[in-house]
């Protein structure tokens, strides 16, 4: 483009061919082409890791908060749970003193308590069963009226008590008349405790107006005992009972 002529001057000559403009052109279109793809690129490449690692970071965010609500829960899991074995414990515990001692002596399991509970209320049944049936029998009896409104007025004018002994197991039923203000229950305990036995359970219940206590007793030695002079002594402390032994 720039040849030297004779005497060194210096000749600028323009092409005038239209091939050689327009393969210019092109070439300077493809250049720029290729530095906008390049920058674009790079632009990319840039991007990328900061995507790739907030995306890790989220991941593991998501994966804690999962792994902590997992462990909140076992541990509401595991208080619950510490809860319920407290409250069955006193619940089995109510349990125990409400049934004899001939019924659970020598047995300790809390499967065998139950069962044991099972076959009280059984025996229980059985017995309101029979009492009603030689009501039933005591009805039909000549003067039967009479002998009832006596009856009736003797448990409204005062309550009874009865002392028996199963099992090296002393107990103490007493039933308070309809009129008959409920005596102090300390006095008889103390009289127990005095007589050298040991209580071991002592509960006492309202049925339609009427107190019934039963204390059970354990005795060390059964010759010790003399049933006898026991309700004597009970009566004694007690003087508005009578015994229906």
């Amino acid at each position: 483009m720039f040849p030297l002529q004779r005497g060194n001057e210096l000749v600028i000559q323009f092409s005038n061919s239209p091939h050689q403009q327009h393969q210019i052109s092109q070439d300077l279109i493809l250049e720029d082409a290729s530095l906008d793809v390049n920058d674009s690129h790079k632009k990319f490449s840039d991007s990328q890791p900061n995507k790739l690692y907030g995306a890790d970071k989220n991941r593991n965010k998501k994966k804690k908060n999962h792994a902590s609500s997992s462990e909140h829960n076992k541990m509401i899991h595991r208080e619950i749970e510490r809860i319920r074995r407290q409250e069955m414990a006193t619940c089995y515990a109510s349990l125990r003193t409400l049934l004899p001692l001939e019924f659970i002596k020598g047995k300790r399991s809390i499967s065998d308590h139950m069962n044991e509970a099972v076959n009280y209320i059984k025996h229980m049944q059985n017995n309101i069963k029979e009492l009603g049936a030689k009501k039933d029998e005591l009805k039909k009896l000549p003067n039967c009226q009479k002998m009832e409104n006596n009856h009736e007025s003797n448990l409204h004018s005062s309550g009874n008590f009865s002392v028996h002994e199963n099992n090296s197991i002393v107990g103490i039923e007493i039933t308070s008349g309809f009129r008959e203000e409920s005596f102090r229950l300390s006095k008889l305990l103390r009289l127990l405790l005095e007589e050298g036995l040991e209580v071991v359970s002592c509960l006492s219940i309202e049925v339609k107006g009427r107190l019934l206590h039963s204390v059970q007793c354990e005795v060390n030695n059964s010759n010790s005992v003399d049933l006898s002079e026991l309700r004597r002594k009970v009566a004694n402390v007690i003087p508005a009972y009578r015994c229906s032994d």
